[in-house]
């Protein structure tokens, strides 16, 4: 017999737009989780010397990903097993039950201490207090929206779900926006009276900064857009689901991104203070793989022919000469 007979337009509504974006919504968290743990893994392989802090880190967002990924199995069976051909019982699901409720605000605790993560590397970079302050506010903001729309769910405040949901996807946006253009200032202020070595560099870091923030910029659009123009359904679980994930993936992909950047600069051929590099290797790294930019000023040894024809010179001038040359270089950490 079909749906259509069996059961009323409403309810057919209800299953499209209530109940079937969660399981879509499931299905794409699972196919994110499966790439977080190859990046997981790769973490494991290649940084293994990392900083206490920076390892607890990347194991606390293994297990926020991975229970995540647990709830949205566990609201699909329950939905699509348990109730089964219960159309009305599922579609009163995420409004009654405590893990279909707390859905938005398990995804905001993942987006929130990704966007701590890129606070973090924001203050290393630009090396000011201030500039994280009014990007805190909006990150405050955002999670403060979706603690009070988990509320309104519960008590089936509808218009007012829709309200606050939209406030936090759209300052969780404008906080992402804010911290990637800010990250890609500092930088390229960074950039100016550099070696022609130090600026590919930073072109680099500013390339991997605009690409771990796209994807999920691209998400938080679709779903602002999708929870306003469907209003009074969850159609929005969707790319929502999504959009924890590639917060996620964005803040492992950075700090896993620091092998290739080590890379440039061994092929580069640029050097830095070698003494406080390997004495701050366990203590002063960036944790949480953040990636220090500064301008110093220091003694380049050239280990060339030069410096074979010269190794006996004993008149300080010349040496200095071809010693001493002052340059500005850019050490990363981590």
């Amino acid at each position: 017999m079909p749906a259509s007979e069996l059961y009323t337009d409403k309810q057919l509504e209800g299953l499209h737009f209530v109940v079937a974006p969660f399981l879509i919504g499931c299905f794409l968290d699972l196919l994110t989780q499966g790439i977080l743990y190859c990046q997981f893994n790769k973490y494991r392989l290649w940084y293994k010397d990392d900083p206490v802090g920076l390892r607890a880190a990347v194991y606390i967002l293994i297990v926020l990903t991975t229970l995540k990924c647990i709830d949205s199995c566990a609201v699909v069976w329950v939905s699509f097993v348990e109730y089964f051909g219960d159309i009305d019982g599922a579609r009163m699901l995420p409004f009654v039950a405590w893990y279909q409720v707390g859905v938005p605000l398990m995804g905001a605790i993942i987006n929130f201490y990704a966007q701590l993560y890129f606070m973090y590397r924001l203050f290393v970079i630009s090396e000011r207090h201030w500039v994280i302050f009014p990007i805190g506010l909006v990150v405050v903001f955002a999670f403060l929206a979706v603690i009070i729309a988990t509320v309104h769910i519960s008590l089936l405040n509808r218009p007012e779900i829709t309200q606050w949901l939209g406030a936090h996807t759209g300052a969780t946006f404008a906080a992402d926006l804010l911290v990637t253009i800010t990250t890609a200032s500092f930088l390229l202020l960074r950039r100016k009276n550099s070696l022609s070595q130090t600026k590919n560099l930073i072109d680099l870091l500013v390339r991997v900064s605009w690409q771990s923030a796209a994807p999920a910029a691209v998400c938080a659009t679709i779903n602002l857009v999708m929870s306003q123009a469907y209003k009074g359904y969850i159609i929005a679980t969707i790319p929502n689901q999504l959009l924890t994930k590639l917060y996620a993936m964005s803040m492992i992909w950075t700090i896993n991104s620091r092998k290739n950047i080590r890379s440039v600069i061994f092929n580069s051929g640029m050097t830095s203070n070698v003494s406080n590099s390997r004495t701050r290797r366990t203590t002063d790294d960036v944790e949480l793989g953040r990636i220090a930019v500064h301008k110093q000023i220091e003694t380049v040894s050239h280990v060339d022919w030069q410096r074979d024809r010269h190794e006996d010179e004993t008149d300080e001038t010349k040496r200095d000469e071809l010693y001493g040359r002052s340059h500005a270089t850019l050490t990363i950490s981590g």
